[in-house]
């Protein structure tokens, strides 16, 4: 993940704490709970990012021998395949 649990939490914190200062808020549980709930928001969504990036390396593993031999770029096909399954998903990263 890019970001620590400690990063995730204070940030979440933040959030909760500039929501509630807008006037007709209004929080149907405590800071805590909202707090965890974000916490888990966010960390699930950075891991969307990390699951495909294991999936892409996978996919280029059939590719290993060509990279390898100087034939293809591991770099320039890993952004381009990044970027098909991004637009084909409507992943928003």
């Amino acid at each position: 993940m890019k970001l620590s649990p400690e990063k995730i939490e204070q940030l979440s914190a933040t959030l909760v704490d500039q929501l509630a200062e807008i006037d007709g808020v209004l929080f149907q549980s405590d800071d805590a709970q909202l707090r965890l709930a974000v916490q888990q928001i966010i960390t699930d969504e950075l891991q969307v990012e990390e699951r495909l990036d294991a999936e892409i390396h996978k996919l280029l593993q059939a590719y290993k021998y060509e990279i390898t031999m100087g034939r293809m770029n591991y770099d320039e096909l890993y952004k381009k395949t990044k970027q098909k399954l991004v637009r084909d998903r409507k992943i928003v990263l």
